[in-house]
């Protein structure tokens, strides 16, 4: 019996590793796989015929015999058309979705309004999304979801969320019961780095093992991938640096009033909230506020000075506490004004430390990364290959 259960994972562990390797391929051949697996030929062969029963394997045709002659191979790749995942980004007023292959490539997405932190109504758009759900190509259909929320997260629970009220409502296990599909949960600064890991929209040069995701929006998060794995902490509550306290010497410690977090000041979010009050109105929308921005308001200018120090010291500690190969750096101000970004690197640089992280100013949205994340997360578990190397493309 021990022996039988011995040979079964040797059996699943080759399957992995045929299935990854056809998965990283552009296109290949069963004995160039056979070769970069160092398996035998009649291995790979007999875990081929489940793998195309399963209908992973798409055939592409013969192609070019080698240097020295002999047959050509059969060429194949892993079958885009196996079936699609749906990814969900559940922000404070959009709920943004994306449909993927598992390979990656975007079918389709779109986005909705949200006016309620009820999570009840929210399911109830999910629900009009999946039932209008209408992909012809693929065999299996729809095969997994996954969910990018602005909370920390852990076994695929919400530990506490700031935004949305998830007490009361089991959204997974509604969302499951809709679909028949796993569906799986996950912090959206943890799917960003996942993001950067998985589609490595990057320098193709360049593989980075030990990097940061910082995503500066409603709030401030980051996600940490530590030799290549996403690091969650006790209780998934690693990253949650926006809860940072910003001690101010001028503050009374003995008072009622508690010190700010660094959320409470420099999130998108705040800054906004201090831009109305600079212009003395109740609110200023997002569109308002870029505009702003755009046209250097001499009122506002010095706050984005702050923020532009403020962002860049964050960084730096960042570098101190992790010494990453790289940051990736997510924010709708950079977006919007580069020479935001440009002058809040050149403040990173001025504090001049020992080791420096490549800085990345990220050109994809904190929500396309969050999202992207969650379809690798959803395709990586459908296909039972959560901690191996994959490539994912747009």
């Amino acid at each position: 019996m021990v022996k039988k259960a011995n040979l079964d994972v040797v059996r699943e562990n080759n399957r992995k590793l045929v299935l990854q390797t056809l998965f990283n391929s552009e296109k290949t051949s069963r004995s160039s796989i056979s070769k970069a697996v160092g398996l035998q030929k009649s291995t790979v062969s007999s875990i081929f015929l489940d793998l195309e029963e399963e209908g992973f394997v798409q055939e592409l045709g013969i192609g070019e015999s080698s240097n020295v002659g002999g047959r050509k191979p059969s060429m194949i790749r892993f079958n885009r058309a196996y079936g699609y995942v749906l990814a969900f980004d559940m922000g404070v007023r959009h709920l943004r979705y994306t449909i993927n292959r598992l390979s990656g490539e975007i079918i389709s997405d779109g986005a909705i309004d949200i006016k309620s932190k009820k999570v009840a109504p929210v399911f109830s758009e999910m629900k009009k999304i999946i039932e209008s759900l209408d992909v012809q190509d693929t065999i299996k259909g729809l095969v997994g979801i996954a969910i990018a929320v602005h909370a920390p997260v852990f076994n695929n629970n919400i530990i506490y969320s700031p935004f949305f009220e998830f007490e009361d409502f089991d959204l997974v296990g509604e969302l499951e019961k809709l679909t028949d599909v796993p569906v799986l949960i996950e912090n959206e600064a943890n799917l960003a780095a996942i993001f950067y890991r998985d589609y490595h929209v990057y320098n193709e040069e360049v593989e980075y093992k030990d990097f940061i995701a910082l995503n500066i929006h409603n709030g401030i998060g980051v996600g940490i991938v530590c030799e290549g794995y996403v690091f969650r902490g006790v209780d998934g509550l690693a990253g949650e640096v926006g809860r940072t306290i910003v001690y101010d010497a001028k503050a009374n410690l003995t008072g009622d009033r508690d010190l700010p977090r660094l959320e409470d000041l420099y999130s998108e979010n705040a800054i906004i909230d201090r831009v109305a009050t600079i212009k003395k109105v109740d609110t200023i929308s997002r569109e308002e506020f870029l505009e702003l921005l755009i046209h250097q308001d001499a009122e506002v200018m010095p706050l984005i000075e702050e923020w532009e120090m403020a962002i860049a010291a964050f960084i730096y500690n960042l570098n101190q506490l992790y010494a990453p190969q790289a940051i990736f750096i997510t924010s709708r101000i950079f977006d919007t004004c580069p020479e935001i970004a440009q002058e809040t690197l050149v403040n990173v640089d001025r504090f001049n430390s020992v080791h420096k992280p490549d800085l990345i100013i990220s050109d994809s949205s904190v929500q396309d990364a969050s999202m992207l994340g969650a379809v690798a997360l959803i395709s990586r578990y459908v296909l039972g290959l959560q901690d191996h190397i994959l490539k994912f493309s747009l």
